[in-house]
């Protein structure tokens, strides 16, 4: 077998400052590498790096990190990189079967579905419920899922249920149709880890019967937190800078 000898040839150096708003990266500079009589590596007088220059290296090392932005779905909340994610998105309230086991007590029928929050990451899916139908905002209330199968973390227990291999933008429907069209079999927390009053059963007996004709927000707890902090909790939320912000005049380089 051929081994082959790499030597280090270039260095990409990067130029941060610590603020109130965590690590900001300002500069980026890359350096000749010229290796002495002793084997002993010095850096050369190093040149700024343009932003193309970036998007270029990006995509030579992971090609699936850059890519050009076409259609936004407007149902898009927030997307992290590549196969893995995290995945974000909105579904509005709508009206469709839900699926029962035959050990609920309840029969499967038409029924008015809430609006919800998905986050979709490998092989796992967590729900929250949001009041409306428009896009939520930044600060909108997540509130509890009052579904069976879903735990007190909001995570689901996916079971048999297939669901998609990627968490991508375009995966955003196979991941909402995936939990539509699964099946609730058990309760993985108690009623009152959801519900202000009532049982689950109750609660989904008097949509399926037609007891009432809108989903009733109103008996659900809240989740404790705003879209804005389940962001925050999956590093999918940067901050604005203050406007004021500018770089150092004495370090060189690009400013991006």
């Amino acid at each position: 077998m051929m081994v082959e000898t790499l030597e280090l040839k270039t260095a990409l150096l990067c130029y941060a400052n610590s603020n109130s708003y965590g690590s900001a990266i300002h500069y980026w500079q890359i350096h000749p590498v010229m290796t002495d009589a002793k084997g002993v590596p010095h850096l050369e007088a190093g040149r700024s790096v343009s932003n193309r220059a970036l998007e270029a290296l990006c995509k030579a090392v992971v090609p699936f990190l850059v890519t050009r932005l076409g259609w936004v779905d407007p149902f898009l909340l927030a997307y992290g990189t590549g196969d893995n994610g995290p995945l974000i998105f909105f579904r509005p309230s709508v009206r469709r079967p839900i699926y029962f086991g035959q050990r609920t007590g309840l029969k499967s029928g038409m029924v008015r579905w809430p609006s919800m929050v998905l986050l979709a990451e490998p092989s796992k899916l967590s729900v929250y419920v949001v009041k409306g139908d428009k896009r939520p905002g930044l600060e909108t209330m997540l509130l509890r899922p009052p579904f069976l199968n879903v735990y007190p973390d909001h995570s689901v227990c996916i079971g048999q249920t297939k669901t998609p291999s990627g968490c991508r933008p375009c995966d955003m429907e196979a991941w909402a149709e995936s939990f539509y069209n699964s099946a609730f079999t058990h309760p993985n927390a108690n009623d009152r880890d959801f519900l202000i009053k009532s049982t689950l059963e109750q609660f989904w007996q008097a949509l399926l019967s037609g007891q009432r004709k809108r989903f009733p927000y109103h008996l659900l707890k809240p989740a404790g937190k705003t879209l804005r902090q389940l962001l925050i909790e999956r590093d999918l939320y940067e901050p604005k800078r203050p406007a004021s912000s500018k770089p150092s005049s004495n370090s060189h380089g690009a400013a991006f």
